[in-house]
């Protein structure tokens, strides 16, 4: 019976971080780029011993029209690359803006990389003719100039990502692989949303709650049943 209770508190605990999981879900429904959390999955080892994983669905999300046109999205496989204070991260939210120094950055000022770099306009910026446009191979050109080419990765195993925020990911050793142009297509003007599905994640949300209380019921249960026992035994 003890063992029993075990189990089904280690199950409590595991529902308890689905529904934070699916939480973080729905409150990033709104986040773009950001890629949905599956809840977490009790699995065998290969010792036959119970573990927990936790797994990232990469779909992709709906792209948008912003018509902002430093608003990036990537159609199709691949991630853009970031220099952050942390070292390089993938991502596939594109929106971006130049900074006061003339690089390409995200939101939180992290510079966009190129195929020599950082992206840079700095040089550029004063030209004639400045308006910014971006190929679907990714070229970027000021007017008729040559600025750089977005540099667009696959990860290598996606299992190993880990997120550094809702929509960034870092592989260990810069794991990562040049993608195939063949397999995307970068889009101007555009952002991808969230690939959360609200209808489903309450869904889920609403079976994983009746679940935990189901669970919860039963441990209770068995509580009151050892106690019962325990004092039987006391009683003989």
């Amino acid at each position: 019976m003890v063992n029993g209770i075990y189990h089904i508190a280690r199950s409590l605990n595991s529902k308890i971080k689905s529904i934070d999981v699916l939480a973080n879900n729905l409150a990033n429904i709104n986040s773009t780029g950001f890629k949905k959390q599956i809840p977490f999955q009790e699995y065998l080892n290969k010792n036959d011993e119970i573990q927990v994983k936790q797994t990232t669905d990469y779909g992709q999300g709906e792209v948008i029209l912003s018509a902002n046109p430093l608003d990036i999205a990537i159609s199709g496989d691949g991630y853009f690359l970031l220099k952050t204070d942390n070292g390089t991260e993938l991502t596939r939210n594109g929106k971006f803006h130049i900074s006061e120094d003339g690089f390409l950055v995200n939101g939180n000022g992290d510079k966009v990389l190129g195929n020599n770099g950082e992206i840079s306009f700095s040089d550029l910026m004063e030209t004639d003719n400045p308006s910014i446009t971006i190929s679907k191979t990714g070229e970027i050109k000021i007017g008729e100039t040559n600025v750089d080419s977005l540099a667009v990765v696959n990860l290598e195993n996606p299992q190993d990502a880990i997120r550094t925020s809702d929509s960034n990911f870092a592989v260990p050793n810069d794991n990562y692989t040049t993608a195939s142009p063949q397999n995307y297509e970068i889009v101007q003007g555009y952002l991808e949303e969230s690939n959360v599905n609200p209808i489903l994640e309450m869904q889920t949300m609403i079976e994983t709650n009746k679940d935990y209380e189901s669970a919860y019921k039963i441990m209770r249960y068995l509580d009151q049943t050892m106690e019962k026992s325990n004092q039987i035994g006391r009683v003989y």
